[in-house]
């Protein structure tokens, strides 16, 4: 008996050392997000995440409080978001009061491009005191930028108008067609405004010229206990990213958001051109601006959140995993 189990013990040994490096199980990171971004497709069509060994579980949510919720719970290993959500849930400042240790470890988008829209009853900005606006959360994400927009319109919160939380951009559509809602900032085409029956009447980058969005984040310890990974992912998304900004690859780019689109051409060619947006697109190198995050701190200093001296944008930065992903994929 104890042959044969030394016998099965070595020939398992023996086929372990076969198996080739390629063929070792991909190792599996749980994303949370709201939407599949057009780098999330590009980083699978390319094989970015497949050089990498990685693949990735992408979890989409309706709003904001689940993903944080879910992220909190282990649910998520990472999440992709603007950094006003990992910055109010860190602070205790979320749905659930408790605060947080998370830490961005990349950056994402540069900009945020939402369009104050409304329904026909209203003609200008003006018309919105008195009502109610749709959000997807009164405590975190483009909520501080719709308060900052209409207060450069001379409306104060819960004087001049109510913010309700609905979720995200079809949900809070779906509020404003019901009349549940006068208004809400959304990114829906121009065409679905159009077919709904809505007014647009401003526009957030006329307001916020920087804005951290997409950012990837992560609990801090899991961070620590994962650093080989979230490096190893840090770098598909560089090489993702550098790998779509480049004009050459504008074509080929194209095509394979064909299927995040429902094949549609037009589709795919506007999240291409999103994307690229050199003030309100993907940042080069997935390079973690800065500047971005302290916007991002400012507003929630104008919702009333954060009180002066207002923190540093490093407080919620580590860049370790990022500076060692970059040195590795010189």
């Amino acid at each position: 008996m104890k042959t044969i189990r030394f016998m099965l013990s070595v020939g398992l040994l023996l086929l372990l050392v076969s198996i080739p490096q390629g063929a070792r199980a991909e190792d599996i990171l749980r994303i949370g997000m709201f939407n599949k971004e057009a780098l999330n497709s590009i980083a699978e069509a390319k094989g970015f995440l497949k050089g990498e060994n990685l693949k990735v579980e992408i979890n989409l949510v309706n709003n904001s409080v689940d993903l944080m919720r879910n992220f909190i719970s282990g649910k998520y290993d990472i999440i992709h978001t603007n950094a006003d959500n990992v910055i109010a849930w860190t602070e205790g400042q979320g749905e659930d009061p408790q605060p947080n240790d998370f830490v961005i470890f990349m950056g994402g988008i540069a900009g945020v491009r939402q369009l104050l829209v409304v329904g026909p009853e209203i003609k200008d900005v003006g018309d919105l005191k008195g009502k109610v606006l749709a959000v997807d959360d009164p405590r975190t994400g483009y909520a501080s930028v719709l308060v900052y927009m209409l207060k450069k319109n001379g409306l104060t919160l819960n004087k001049d108008f109510t913010l309700k939380s609905f979720g995200n951009t079809k949900s809070r559509a779906d509020a404003v067609s019901r009349g549940d809602a006068a208004g809400a900032l959304m990114n829906l085409p121009k065409e679905e405004i159009q077919k709904r029956g809505f007014k647009i009447i401003g526009s957030s980058e006329e307001y916020v010229p920087v804005y951290a969005r997409g950012v990837g984040a992560a609990r801090r310890v899991w961070a620590n206990q994962n650093e080989a990974v979230l490096v190893r992912y840090i770098r598909a998304m560089i090489g993702t990213t550098d790998w779509l900004l480049n004009p050459k690859n504008k074509e080929e780019a194209v095509k394979l958001l064909l299927p995040a689109n429902d094949n549609s051409k037009s589709g795919a060619a506007r999240m291409y051109e999103d994307a690229v947006d050199p003030k309100l697109g993907y940042i080069p190198g997935s390079r973690i601006e800065k500047e971005g995050i302290k916007t991002v701190i400012e507003l929630r200093e104008a919702m009333g959140f954060m009180k002066s001296p207002l923190p540093s944008p490093l407080k919620y930065v580590d860049e370790r995993f990022y500076q060692k992903a970059a040195v590795a994929g010189r």
